[in-house]
C-alpha cells in the first residue's frame, strides 16, 4: 500500500528532525569551494549543523560542470564528501535524483540545497514532492512556483565555511582530527544489474503490486505496435507469473515520437506517454531514476514487482545502475527485459491466459 506521511506543522520540523540524517546538495558552479581541507569542510558543516540543533549524521554531495573545479579529489573522498560532474542544463535533475537516492535511506531526513538558477520545472515540483512527504527542507534559491516551500535559507551554512578559509589557525590544522568515514560513501558505487529471466523467478504473492517502465529508446518502434496488444502483453507477462497486472505502463518516449492517429490510441491504452527532450539520454534516463524512486519512496512499507523493458538494459549508465540497485535492496523486485520480447509477442494469447482475455 503507498504511504504517504501526515505533513507536520512548521513549528514542528527542527523537534522532529533534530537528530535525523541531513544530507547537503551544494552546487560549486554556484557557490565556490572555499580553500581549506576537504576534511575540514565536513567538520565545519558538521559543527555548523550541530550549533543549529541538527546533531544526526552529515552526507555532502558537491556538483561541478568539469573535474577542473574539483582539486585534489582523492581528499574529498576520504572526507566521505561525494561529488558528480554534470552538464548546467541536466544539474537539476541529478541533483533531485540523488536527493530521492538519500530520502530512500533515510525517509525522514533533512534535505539541503545549497544552488542558484534552479530553473527546470520538474526538478523544482519533485522537490515540493518530497517536502510534501515530509522530509525538511532548505533551499538557497528563490522559489518562483507556487506553493512556496516554508523554509529557511542555509547560506549560513557557506558562511560558516568561508570565515573557516580566513583563519590560518584551521589552514596549519590540514590533515589533523580527520573523522571516520564509512567506506562505502567515498565513492558512488557501480554495482551490476543481474537480468533476470523469467525462468528464475519464484511465483509470487498475487496481492503484490506492479508497475511496468518502457524506456522506449527507438522511438520508432512506438509506431509498428498497437498500445492496445501491447498493453495486454505487459499484463499477461505478469500473470503468467501468478503476478496481478499493473495499473498502468510508464512509456518514456522521445519528442515528437508518435503520429497523430496513433496519439488517441496510446489514450484508449493503459500505456502512459511521458515525453522526453529528442536524443538527450541524460534527461531521459535521470526522468526514469525520479519516477521509479517516487514510487519506491511510496511503496517503501509494501515494496513492489517492476518490469523495467529497455534495450541493452546490462549496459545503462551508471546512474540507473544505482537507481535499480538502491530499490532492489530495499526489497522491490525487478525484472529486466528487452521490449520486443514482449511487446512484439502474443503473450496474452496464452492458453494459461484465454479465459481472461
Amino acid at each position: 500500500m503507498s504511504y504517504l506521511p501526515p505533513m507536520l506543522d512548521p513549528d514542528e520540523y527542527w523537534d522532529t528532525f533534530r537528530a535525523e540524517h541531513t544530507g547537503v546538495f551544494w552546487d560549486v558552479n554556484s557557490f565556490p569551494i572555499p580553500d581549506i581541507h576537504p576534511h575540514l569542510i565536513y567538520e565545519n558543516i558538521k559543527l555548523t549543523l550541530s550549533s543549529k540543533g541538527y546533531t544526526g549524521p552529515v552526507s555532502i554531495w558537491l556538483y561541478a560542470y568539469s573535474e577542473s573545479q574539483i582539486r585534489n579529489k582523492e581528499d574529498y573522498e576520504l572526507a566521505g564528501i561525494r561529488f558528480c560532474f554534470e552538464p548546467y542544463d541536466t544539474r537539476d535533475y541529478r541533483m533531485t535524483v540523488d536527493m530521492l537516492l538519500c530520502a530512500l535511506d533515510h525517509p525522514s531526513s533533512n534535505l539541503i540545497v545549497i544552488a542558484r538558477n534552479f530553473l527546470e520545472e520538474d526538478a523544482v515540483f519533485n522537490i515540493h514532492l518530497l517536502h510534501n512527504r515530509r522530509l525538511n527542507i532548505f533551499l538557497a534559491y528563490d522559489q518562483v512556483v507556487e506553493p512556496i516551500i516554508p523554509t529557511q535559507n542555509p547560506l549560513w551554512l557557506l558562511e560558516s565555511l568561508w570565515q573557516a578559509s580566513l583563519q590560518p589557525s584551521l589552514h596549519q590544522q590540514q590533515g589533523r582530527g580527520e573523522h571516520v568515514v564509512d567506506k562505502k560513501l567515498k565513492t558512488t558505487p557501480m554495482p551490476t544489474v543481474d537480468y533476470v529471466s523469467g525462468s528464475s523467478v519464484r511465483l509470487l504473492d498475487l496481492d503484490r503490486t506492479t508497475l511496468a517502465i518502457w524506456n522506449a529508446v527507438d522511438s520508432a518502434a512506438l509506431e509498428d505496435l498497437d498500445p492496445v496488444i501491447s498493453a495486454a502483453n505487459i499484463d499477461a507477462f505478469f500473470m503468467l507469473k501468478g503476478l496481478p497486472p499493473p495499473d498502468f505502463t510508464k512509456v518514456f518516449a522521445d519528442e515528437d515520437a508518435l503520429p497523430e492517429h496513433l496519439i488517441s490510441k496510446y489514450l484508449g491504452s493503459t500505456l502512459l506517454l511521458d515525453i522526453v527532450p529528442k536524443g538527450n539520454t541524460r534527461v531521459r534516463n535521470q526522468r526514469i531514476a525520479t519516477f521509479i524512486l517516487f514510487h519506491a519512496l511510496s511503496y517503501l512499507c509494501d515494496p513492489t514487482t517492476l518490469l523495467v523493458l529497455s534495450e541493452d538494459v546490462l549496459e545503462e549508465d551508471s546512474l540507473l545502475k544505482t537507481v535499480y540497485e538502491a530499490v532492489r535492496s530495499k526489497g522491490f523486485t525487478l525484472f529486466f527485459e528487452p521490449p520486443k520480447s514482449i511487446l512484439a509477442s502474443e503473450l496474452h494469447l496464452h492458453p494459461r491466459l484465454q479465459r481472461w482475455f
